[in-house]
């Protein structure tokens, strides 16, 4: 039988979230919702399964299929678990490495069938389509690892740093007899050349307003 310490989030910042959510500290960034704690439990099992599969699809030894699940809830409202405090070894570092590799390849792959239409369909304006959650996980992705870090200037100036590496990154990786691909977005045709001197012209726009402020402060 395969353990699984969980801390099962009770604040009321949780539940006005989408519920209790459960966080499963034996399986790095395993976590489930339900709107009562039982229905969080419920899904929690079900999410296990889940990463457990994914794991397994990979190559990563896991417990097997059959083995029975069991988990050990421990209620709590605090925002930082007590186990976050703990220091991340080198072996940790390495699954979670993995785990999110793995997890990451899972969303692309689904996504691999999408097209232009289903990107941007939403069942009603309250709902977000498949490119607003997207932006919000790469968003996110920043967001978290700014938290590495104190202070705003710093984290801003580290976004910066994020974003402008990756954008030189993906010309790069361009293959030389695509480098005048036009892609069209809202009825506005794009190229490599564009992208990359749109993205010096409008930062010098903006150093210049920048500058201009901090002359009028002083």
């Amino acid at each position: 039988m395969s353990h699984y310490h969980i801390y099962l989030e009770t604040s009321q910042e949780a539940i006005d979230e989408g519920g209790y959510l459960a966080h499963v500290v034996d399986l790095i960034g395993c976590a489930a919702r339900g709107r009562t704690k039982e229905e969080a439990l419920a899904n929690t099992r079900a999410a296990i399964v889940e990463v457990l599969a994914v794991l397994r699809k990979h190559g990563a030894t896991v417990p097997a299929e059959s083995e029975p699940i069991e988990l050990d809830v421990t209620e709590t409202d605090a925002l930082t678990l007590p186990t976050d405090y703990a220091a991340l070894g080198d072996d940790e570092l390495e699954a979670l490495w993995e785990r999110a590799s793995f997890s990451r390849q899972e969303l692309l792959d689904a996504l691999l069938a999408v097209s232009p239409t289903m990107l941007q369909w939403r069942e009603n304006d309250e709902t977000w389509a498949i490119s607003n959650i997207l932006a919000h996980i790469a968003q996110a992705d920043l967001w978290y690892a700014s938290r590495l870090e104190e202070g705003g200037m710093r984290e801003l100036i580290w976004r910066m740093s994020a974003t402008r590496a990756l954008l030189l990154q993906h010309l790069q990786n361009i293959p030389a007899d695509q480098r005048a691909r036009v892609t069209n977005h809202s009825g506005e045709d794009w190229t490599p050349r564009k992208a990359a001197r749109r993205m010096l012209e409008h930062e010098c726009e903006h150093l210049a307003q920048i500058r201009e402020i901090l002359k009028r402060v002083g």
